[in-house]
Parts: C-alpha cells; sequence; structure tokens
C-alpha cells in the first residue's frame, strides 16, 4: 500500500512541475566556483567534508553532468550536504524520496527532509508539502504549507505566487474557522522551527 501510495504521490509531483533545487541566494558563496569545478576536484572537497562541494557533486551525479548518472551516488551525497544544513539538498533528497529516485520510495522520509528545507526557509519544500497534503485530502495542513509558502522573505517569488493562488482555490473548500486554525499552525510552526 505504501508503494502504490508513492507511486501515486510521485505521479502527482511529476505532473506539478516541481523542479530540483540549485544552491541559490540564501546559502552565501560563490556559485559559479562549483559549477566549474572538475568532478574529481569536487569529489575531493566533498569527502573533506565540504556541504557546497556535496550538494554539487550529487546535483551532478543526479543528471549525469559530467559524469556518468548515478542517482544512489546522488542520494549519498545530497544527504552528506543535507545533514549538514543545506536546504536545497535537503530538497532535493525529500524529492528523490518521493519519486524513489536512487532509493525506495518513502513518504516519511520525504516530508522529514522536506520539512528541514522548509524550516530553512525554503518555500519549494513549503509548497511540496502542501501538494502532498493537498492530494491526501489534508486540507487544513494543506493551507497552512501553502500560507507559509506564500510569506515573504521566502525563496522563491513564482513559488509564493503559486502559493497564494493555491490559498484562494482551497479556501472554497474549507470553513473560516478550519482557516483560522491552519493559519495558527502556520504561524506556530514558523515561530518554532
Amino acid at each position: 500500500m505504501k508503494l502504490v501510495k508513492a507511486a501515486i504521490l510521485t505521479a502527482f509531483l511529476s505532473m506539478s512541475g516541481l523542479a530540483s533545487a540549485e544552491l541559490t541566494a540564501n546559502i552565501p558563496l560563490d556559485t559559479s566556483r562549483f559549477e566549474l569545478m572538475s568532478v574529481s576536484e569536487l569529489t575531493s572537497r566533498a569527502n573533506q567534508g565540504n556541504d557546497h562541494a556535496q550538494f554539487y557533486l550529487a546535483k551532478r551525479f543526479q543528471k549525469g553532468m559530467g559524469i556518468t548518472q548515478n542517482t544512489q551516488q546522488a542520494v549519498q551525497w545530497y544527504t552528506k550536504a543535507a545533514q549538514q544544513g543545506v536546504a536545497p539538498a535537503q530538497l532535493n533528497l525529500g524529492i528523490m524520496y518521493l519519486r524513489g529516485e536512487g532509493v525506495q520510495p518513502n513518504l516519511e522520509q520525504a516530508r522529514y527532509w522536506l520539512e528541514k528545507a522548509a524550516a530553512r526557509g525554503d518555500n519549494r519544500a513549503s509548497y511540496t508539502l502542501a501538494l502532498l497534503d493537498e492530494k491526501q485530502q489534508k486540507l487544513v495542513d494543506a493551507y497552512k504549507w501553502y500560507d507559509l509558502a506564500s510569506r515573504d522573505g521566502m525563496l522563491d517569488e513564482k513559488v509564493r505566487t503559486k502559493a497564494k493562488g493555491k490559498i484562494g482555490q482551497l479556501a472554497l473548500n474549507l470553513s473560516s474557522s478550519d482557516m483560522q486554525k491552519a493559519r495558527v499552525q502556520a504561524d506556530s510552526w514558523f515561530q518554532n522551527k
């Protein structure tokens, strides 16, 4: 049954147009330096514990960029970067667990990593969590995550705009008290993250 749910969620997420994360402005680094590094240099730095090198090495393994595609290796390196708090690695790892890319589909692991990325301010993760909850008909929870994804100061303006639209759609199916409950949960989660 878990595999069936994971397959349904994977199909849903594939259709929703979620893309893999890139390191962005909320992570202080010169991205071009890591994007231009050779695989051997990235590997060396990644093995030394450099979280940005781990992220970019994972990305290359995932996409097969300058190296043979190997999603299991991508998961390994994303995990190392994610454990060091790199939000885009946490997001990508969560999505890989949802899709069963390089790992068995695992909704619990996916949610764990997506919540970690959301806690670091990545509204792409909040939006993905909202999509999951909406698909599972957990509309109050979905509203909460869309609310969080739409807040000022979050990462991606396009995601913020899409989340605001989804809030409007969900409002048609929720009572005023349900929406208030979701906002309170969002505020509480935001303050306690």
